[in-house]
């Protein structure tokens, strides 16, 4: 395994921060550029952190480790959190199961509409106040991933972002979903087929 220089990830965490943390930032666009020099780079209290996780992962598990932990919640991306290691743990498995998980969110979703008698289209509205799907990803009965595996199949961030644009909780999930966003290799189709089988079996 060929780790990265401590510097170097210093740089990844400040772009993936900024990306992560703030609308304008886009770390794909801005390919990372970040400003960053080696004399302040020395002056922080986390080298040792910083410095332990260029010794722990290759140049793509550091990346992967620090958005884990930021679609996590963590607005350090893990390096001050003792459960950074867990988060991306439970990242890694998340993804590997990525189909079986967001199988096993959208039944819960349709068990929620029988429960209600409503349409699976009503977990995405509620007028003003919280839908029922963010309900459910609030209380992590639902995936980060399916969230975005939804915003790609029926765009429900855009329509949100007007109805909760007061909300105190919605401007943060809606960024990390659409930051998360191009992390997540999704295949549209596939996942669509899945969500109309699920529906069509309800």
């Amino acid at each position: 395994m060929i780790c990265m220089e401590a510097f170097d990830v210093y740089r990844s965490y400040l772009a993936l921060r900024l990306h992560f943390t703030t609308d304008k930032y886009d770390v794909i666009k801005q390919r990372g550029r970040v400003r960053a020099t080696k004399q302040s780079f020395f002056k922080r209290n986390d080298l040792l952190s910083i410095r332990k996780i260029a010794d722990t992962f290759n140049e793509k598990e550091v990346v992967d480790f620090l958005v884990a932990n930021f679609v996590s919640g963590d607005r350090w991306g893990g390096v001050f959190n003792s459960e950074a290691k867990s988060n991306y743990n439970d990242w890694k498995r998340r993804i590997e199961a990525m189909t079986y998980t967001f199988t096993n969110d959208i039944d819960k979703l349709l068990f929620e509409t029988e429960k209600r008698d409503i349409k699976f289209e009503d977990i995405f509205d509620n007028g003003s106040n919280h839908p029922i799907l963010l309900k459910k990803y609030l209380r992590k009965d639902v995936s980060i991933e399916t969230m975005v595996i939804l915003n790609e199949i029926n765009n429900y961030v855009a329509i949100l972002d007007k109805k909760l644009d007061n909300d105190i909780i919605w401007p943060d999930v809606s960024r990390i979903i659409k930051k998360y966003t191009p992390f997540l290799d999704v295949d549209k189709e596939k996942y669509e087929s899945i969500l109309r089988r699920r529906i069509r079996q309800d």
